[in-house]
């Protein structure tokens, strides 16, 4: 297995290093201190990638102002934000824009490579506090028929039309709908509904 591990503190990259040899001594571990590193070396021949672990606070280009060039260099391989920021906003952004797996610097060293082995098996890791309560969603009928169309690409006017409502009645149940499922975006909810097997 290769990992490619983008962080600019050559202390912790040593330090998750250590962690894969420890769940596997045959893991490659290839470094890049920055995005621009990462990008701009030609290891995706040599070393096909099966995991790529990205800090959000790097030198020069940010982690997510990074990861659409990222994701395209290295298609199809999951990213797993490991940062030093346990902020909700940063999270929400992170899988907004198709990351895998957030996990916080100061995690424990087994819950982290239990969240590795989740996403190398095709599974996300968030924090659970990102993930909304279906349990005690009481999302409506209504609620899940505009949150199909939405899924489907439709516009506010276009899903008032099909369901026979006012666009004030359709943006007020998307307002509910984003609350349920903890995100602040049209995308987000889309991703959060596909996720959760809603659309």
């Amino acid at each position: 297995m290769h990992v490619l591990l983008i962080d600019d503190h050559a202390l912790f990259r040593a330090g998750m290093s250590l962690l894969f040899q420890r769940m596997d001594p045959e893991v490659q571990v290839i470094e890049a201190n920055s995005l621009e590193d990462a990008l701009t070396q030609d290891i995706a021949e040599a070393n096909p990638f099966d995991l790529i672990l990205l800090d959000l606070t790097l030198q020069g280009m940010s982690g997510l102002d990074g990861l659409r060039p990222l994701q395209k260099k290295f298609a199809n391989v999951p990213v797993v934000v490991v940062s030093g920021s346990a902020e909700h906003d940063a999270m929400s952004e992170a899988r907004a824009k198709g990351v895998k797996g957030y996990l916080i610097k100061t995690t424990a060293a087994d819950t982290m490579v239990q969240a590795f082995q989740a996403v190398l098996q095709g599974h996300s890791h968030f924090p659970a506090d990102l993930e909304p309560d279906l349990a005690n969603a009481n999302m409506t009928t209504r609620q899940r028929e505009v949150l199909v169309l939405l899924c489907q690409g439709n516009v506010n006017k276009e899903i008032a039309s099909i369901l026979g409502m006012s666009c004030f009645t359709v943006q007020s149940h998307l307002k509910t709908i984003f609350r349920i499922l903890k995100v602040h975006t049209r995308t987000e909810a889309v991703l959060a509904a596909r996720r959760l097997g809603l659309d």
